[in-house]
């Protein structure tokens, strides 16, 4: 019994500190990511911390307004159930939870990562005004040219969006989340950084620190993998030229568009989080060093690690187009094709 309640002392105070770091920290990526992107555009940029940091303090001092929706409440909750998600996410990434109960793996991930999607098309299904005002199309006044037609809201055809990306645009994400799994033989994540990193033992000391010693990156079906994993990490994020699910050009925001004041600065929060808990989990599973909050070291070559696939992000969308289904369909079959080719590479490791 007394181990056992040393455990779950452990699990919640590491918990305690993995989500604090994480979430000051990925407050602090938009900036980088944005800075580089202005650079690239031969721009200044806004400050590092503006993006991110000041955007969230600034949001939650505003006034508070409510959305137009069909079941505000629930268009209110789906903010706090997506924070709530994407913090189990990066938590099921740190080592004290990958011996509760099979979420510190796969399952677990993945899981986390369905339900972050399914949050955007209750979101957009959900909301029916424009700036908090309803605006049905087509008009219904008199003397309309367009009678008889069904009334429906913009941020209706960002749900349908929605619901595409999760059925075909994010599937490579997961193909490629496959292939350390593989390499591993096992769906645990303790399993795949041992795999890559045999010294390492989340209860070795705090000053302890190992090297991976055959990371699954620098393998084919690994390398193959991590790009497939980058372009489904851009999808996740809703980044050019994957954005089509808010595309500025025609959905203005899609269905976060009428989140404002405290519940816009939960947006921030929920996309920053996710950002960083997707990188961290690929420099776990690809290079096998994990983030362990009890060991400094560890977290932070992770931190610095993490900050691959931002910079790497921020160069694509430089120079991105934004992509229609059109575009997107091809290229989601084409790179889903690659990720079970890593998988087929992976079975020979």
């Amino acid at each position: 019994m007394d181990a056992t309640i040393l455990f779950l002392a452990q699990l919640i105070v590491s918990s305690v500190i993995a989500l604090a770091i994480a979430t000051l920290y990925s407050l602090v990526l938009p900036g980088i990511e944005r800075k580089i992107q202005a650079r690239i555009q031969q721009r200044v940029g806004p400050p590092i911390l503006m993006p991110g940091f000041w955007s969230v303090i600034k949001f939650m001092y505003k006034a508070r307004t409510e959305p137009i929706a069909q079941m505000p409440r629930f268009y209110k909750f789906l903010i706090g159930f997506g924070v709530g998600v994407v913090s189990l996410l990066f938590l099921f990434n740190t080592p004290y939870w990958w011996f509760m109960l099979g979420w510190g793996s796969i399952l677990g991930i993945a899981g986390m990562l369905k339900l972050e999607e399914v949050i955007y098309v209750f979101m957009g299904s959900q909301s029916q005004s424009i700036m908090s005002t309803s605006m049905p199309v087509p008009d219904t006044v008199r003397g309309s040219k367009w009678p008889n037609i069904r009334r429906e809201f913009n941020e209706q055809h960002s749900a349908e969006r929605s619901l595409k990306m999760m059925l075909i645009g994010s599937l490579p994400l997961y193909l490629a989340l496959l292939v350390p799994f593989i390499v591993a033989q096992s769906v645990n994540i303790g399993s795949v950084v041992v795999t890559q990193n045999p010294a390492y033992s989340p209860f070795n000391s705090w000053l302890s620190f190992s090297l991976p010693t055959s990371p699954i990156l620098f393998t084919v079906p690994g390398f193959i993998a991590a790009i497939v994993y980058f372009l489904g990490f851009v999808v996740m994020l809703n980044e050019k030229p994957f954005t089509i699910l808010k595309a500025k050009i025609d959905m203005i925001e899609g269905g976060v568009l009428e989140y404002a004041a405290n519940l816009r600065a939960g947006y921030y929060l929920m996309r920053n989080l996710l950002m960083f808990a997707l990188s961290s989990i690929f420099v776990t599973l690809f290079l096998g060093i994990p983030f362990d909050p009890f060991m400094p070291a560890m977290f932070l070559m992770n931190m610095v690690l993490s900050l691959m696939l931002p910079i790497a992000l921020s160069v694509l969308v430089a120079f991105s187009p934004i992509f229609t289904f059109r575009q997107i369909y091809p290229t989601a079959i084409g790179l889903s094709a690659l990720g079970v080719l890593a998988m087929i590479l992976a079975l020979s490791i």
